[in-house]
């Protein structure tokens, strides 16, 4: 094949290797800003499989889709939505044994568990403060609170909208205020007394020392985490739901201690002091999966079909583990043995 060179060829060439490298950056560019642009935080379960096949165990239904569970001792306390109640049922085995329900304001926010075993729910003017008995005290008039806590002591802590955290005393008297963070959505009080808060549209998590004016140290929490729980003496474990890992931190001060993958799309997480091990939901799977903790790396003991839609999980004292769904499928009652590891 006959090459034709003109006299402007070295110049055409170059300006056209420019622009193919030009084009080649732009290209990488593109791609590096697709990835760096991967929206962090603001974290939400993920729409399950329409099928689900719960394995072993019971499942029961319970009076609407289950937001959260908290056990108290044997004792489980389900808060479903339409309306808005607690149902509390001792759980014997694998049976769901109903005993009160207790009716919650219509702007509820998620209930927790309290270290003096109450349970705790943030509504738009205050919390709700319910017993495993089922008895009620609302403590009002103190605006609207995204999350509640009670330190060891008895003081309550608020959440506020603007990312405050506000020390309490028990009946609700402002004493103290911590600002620092975009949004308070969880905070947990561990054994040891430390105090962690989590704001999950920016997917950070931080220590609370009471005694200071802001929140501090904060770290992020992966590329968007779901829900915290405590774990042991001075431990809380995130689901990182975006990043599909699982998260450990030591909450005096907040450190990460170990973050490795788990089945898609985690959201509830677990401790089951029973096992040793912690225990989480894949939305993305309608599974729950446990984890023992104690190599260092995080190893997989069980992986277990359950009810569609596993926003929520509880083990209680004697061991059930409890998954609700928040897609009418009710709860999904087990009590697992899991393998012994290989050494």
């Amino acid at each position: 094949m006959t090459l034709r060179v003109h006299r402007r060829s070295a110049v055409t060439a170059a300006l056209l290797s420019l622009a193919v490298g030009l084009a080649g950056c732009a290209s990488t560019t593109s791609q590096l800003e697709d990835y760096t642009g991967i929206e962090q935080g603001n974290a939400r379960p993920a729409a399950s499989p329409q099928v689900s096949d719960p394995e072993g165990g019971e499942v029961v239904p319970v009076p609407g889709s289950v937001s959260s569970l908290v056990a108290v001792g044997d004792t489980v306390v389900a808060q479903v939505d339409g309306p808005p109640t607690l149902e509390i049922a001792r759980v014997d085995g694998t049976r769901w044994i109903p005993e009160t329900t207790v009716e919650l304001p219509a702007d509820a926010g998620t209930a927790t568990a309290g270290v003096d075993g109450t349970v705790l729910v943030p509504f738009g003017d205050g919390v709700v403060v319910v017993t495993a008995a089922g008895d009620a005290r609302e403590i009002s008039g103190l605006g609207p609170v995204t999350a509640a806590a009670v330190t060891t002591d008895g003081r309550l802590l608020t959440g506020a909208p603007g990312g405050d955290v506000v020390v309490r005393d028990a009946d609700g008297t402002e004493q103290h205020r911590l600002a620092g963070l975009t949004s308070v959505d969880r905070i947990s009080v561990a054994r040891d007394g430390s105090v962690t808060a989590f704001s999950r549209p920016d997917t950070v998590i931080a220590s609370i020392d009471l005694d200071e004016d802001g929140a501090g140290p904060l770290l992020r929490a992966g590329k968007g985490a779901g829900r915290l729980d405590e774990y042991g003496e001075g431990t809380v474990v995130a689901s990182d739901t975006v990043g599909d890992t699982l998260l450990v931190y030591s909450t005096s001060p907040i450190r990460l201690h170990q973050q490795f993958p788990v089945a898609a799309a985690p959201w509830a997480v677990a401790g089951d002091p029973t096992r040793d091990v912690v225990w989480v939901t894949s939305t993305g799977t309608n599974t729950v999966q446990a984890y023992d903790l104690g190599d260092g790396t995080g190893v997989r003991r069980a992986e277990i079909a359950t009810v569609r839609q596993p926003d929520s999980l509880v083990v209680t004292a004697s061991g059930t583990v409890v998954v609700g769904s928040s897609d009418g499928a009710g709860l999904h009652l087990m009590r697992p043995s899991l393998p012994v590891p290989s050494s």
